[in-house]
């Protein structure tokens, strides 16, 4: 560490002056900062270039060797690009003066030592060299960094999956798996190792940046610190979100300067070469006991929302200027329940407390509802696919005969739904009496994807059933569509899938997938409702051309995947038995992955 804290210090103090001549360094000084102003090409700042000289220590071995004289290496001229931003921000960037390659600190130090172990207070904005491997490479050669997460990659019948080493007295977690969007080229997976250490716990986060197309995987070592309360830290620090194909906006946990503690810094994750640059220093605090709420990206990714559990702060960071903004007053909640409720597009919020008010993206107040005497569902409001309506079920009393089941909060079957729009106004109500059908109506999910019915949703009207010797049951289920913009209400029929022309996901938490044909007043369910070990999950809906579904038979440990072509009204199958590790997701067209690190290539 003594030699990281002296590089520092020689960059900081050996600029060279102005009467230095620049031909000398092969690349100029404003060579070097269009260089470094190509990573901020959306941010103001003020600049300053020097070149400095760095002549790195070496072991006894190294200086014994041709080349060396008087045990140090020849002499490297960098430059040092700082910004200095509207927030008071710094970014320094180091550049090679005869080739103009951007650096990262590990690729100029003594060779010891290492960018991931260094304190965030060197100002480093680059993560050490990644190490790219191919199928079946282990991480561990390609890295030289001691702690680095050893990977490797081994093929199976249908796609492959990626194996991490076991460590002694080491619990390793795939914590996170972020797929970039369009064509799902790079699937991100957060990696959280602990192990007993002296004080509390070693806690190391890794990267590990896959492209399934390719079969070839990049590791980082991303967090490498002791702590006393991992679990703070874990709602933190994970990524929020993909700013574009390469870059994903994220929460790294850095040590404190003084050693005391540590701090959080939001930056911006290259996937394709471990870069990092930082776009808001401090931010959050460090919450413990506390810990994270939610957090979320807004569409555009220019700002990061963090809201915090029991203090109920709220910090809104500018990702383009890297200010940030803490709003007045508190968001807080009860456990294990959350009462902040935001839009899919990150604009707007609803918070639930003694009613419910609704906000901007600017933390501005748009609507305060008061509320009702009886029960309402978990979240109390359930947003539309396009952040245009959001839907409020209710019961007409607080009787214990709403609830249906729940434990740590209560499961009701509504009597009725209100949905209000983007402003927080009511756009459209109704209960299950003038429906005239049954005695309950629910949401049963909006309608997804694109075209005009894109905001619409799907109500369930049915009888609520109990027996002693059973659960409640829903019977005699009629589903209507209704816009809420014109209030046009519509009985859907049940068909085969192959009846629907152009069929179109409804998106909930229910067992089954249910698919809508609205110009067609049609619809079909994927699965049974009624049976919790059979659960089908939509995975992709790439619309008109297709759609992606999962369907989990827990009891006989298998996974069928579908893709519907909604052209052609052809479908293909793959069943599996190796995606058990749940949370699947689609990887680009042809790949489905889970939690376990499993990549199943479809049929």
């Amino acid at each position: 560490m003594k030699t990281a804290f002296l590089l520092v210090f020689l960059l900081a103090a050996s600029t060279i002056s102005t009467s230095v001549p620049e031909s000398a360094s092969g690349i100029s000084s404003k060579q070097a900062l269009s260089i470094a102003q190509s990573h901020v090409p959306d941010r103001k700042a003020e600049w300053k270039v020097g070149l400095t000289r760095h002549v790195p220590e070496l072991s006894g071995e190294e200086a014994g060797q041709g080349g060396v004289s008087n045990g140090h290496a020849e002499e490297r001229k960098i430059w040092q690009a700082e910004a200095k931003f509207e927030s008071g921000n710094k970014e320094v960037y180091y550049i090679d003066a005869s080739s103009g390659k951007l650096l990262s600190l590990s690729e100029i130090e003594a060779p010891a030592s290492g960018l991931r172990l260094l304190p965030a207070a060197l100002e480093a904005r680059l993560l050490a060299q990644p190490s790219s491997q191919e199928s079946g490479v282990s991480a561990s050669g390609a890295t030289g960094v001691s702690g680095s997460l050893n990977v490797s990659l081994k093929e199976k019948k249908g796609g492959f999956r990626l194996k991490l080493a076991e460590e002694e007295n080491t619990t390793a977690t795939v914590m996170q798996s972020l797929v970039s969007p369009g064509n799902g080229k790079t699937v991100l997976h957060l990696v959280r190792r602990t192990s007993p250490a002296e004080g509390g716990t070693r806690y190391r986060l890794d990267l590990v940046a896959v492209q399934p197309a390719k079969k070839t995987f990049k590791v980082f070592l991303f967090a490498d610190l002791r702590m006393s309360d991992t679990y703070s830290a874990d709602t933190l620090a994970m990524g929020y979100g993909f700013r574009d194909d390469s870059h994903v906006v994220m929460i790294q946990p850095v040590g404190k300067a003084d050693g005391a503690g540590i701090g959080y810094r939001i930056v911006s994750l290259d996937v394709q070469n471990g870069q990092i640059r930082e776009l808001a220093a401090n931010v959050p605090p460090d919450l413990s006991p506390d810990f994270l709420a939610s957090g979320w990206l807004n569409a555009d990714g220019s700002k990061l929302y963090l809201n915090s559990y029991r203090g109920g702060k709220l910090w809104i960071a500018d990702l383009a200027g890297g200010g940030v903004k803490a709003l007045d007053g508190t968001f807080s909640h009860t456990w294990p329940l959350f009462r902040l409720f935001r839009s899919p597009d990150g604009e707007r919020f609803w918070y639930e407390k003694d009613g419910y008010r609704l906000y901007d993206g600017k933390g501005v107040q748009l609507s305060d509802l008061p509320a009702d005497t009886g029960l309402h569902s978990n979240p109390a409001l359930k947003w539309s696919p396009d952040s245009r309506y959001a839907a409020y079920e209710y019961t007409f009393s607080n009787s214990e005969e709403n609830v249906i089941g729940g434990e740590d909060y209560k499961v009701i079957a509504p009597q009725g739904i209100k949905i209000f729009g983007r402003d927080g106004k009511a756009v459209w109500s109704a209960d299950a009496r003038e429906l005239n059908n049954g005695d309950r109506l629910e949401l049963r999910g909006w309608i997804g994807g694109s075209g005009e019915s894109l905001g619409a949703a799907v109500l369930r009207s049915y009888t609520l059933e109990r027996a002693v010797d059973r659960e409640p049951r829903k019977t005699d289920s009629v589903y209507h569509l209704v816009q809420p913009a014109t209030g046009k209400l519509t009985k859907l029929s049940a068909a085969g899938l192959a009846d629907l022309h152009h069929p179109q996901a409804v998106t909930d938490g229910s067992g089954a997938l249910m698919l809508v044909d609205a110009g067609n007043a049609l619809y079909t369910l994927v699965g049974d409702e009624t049976n919790s070990e059979r659960t089908v999950k939509l995975l992709s809906a790439s619309e008109p051309q297709r759609l992606l579904w999962a369907e989990t038979d827990s009891a006989k440990g298998s996974v069928t995947i579908t893709a519907y072509d909604i052209a052609s009204k052809k479908a293909r199958t793959t069943e599996t038995k190796d995606l058990s590790g749940g949370d699947l997701q689609a990887a680009g067209e042809e790949y489905v992955i889970d939690s376990g690190l499993v990549y199943q290539k479809l049929q």
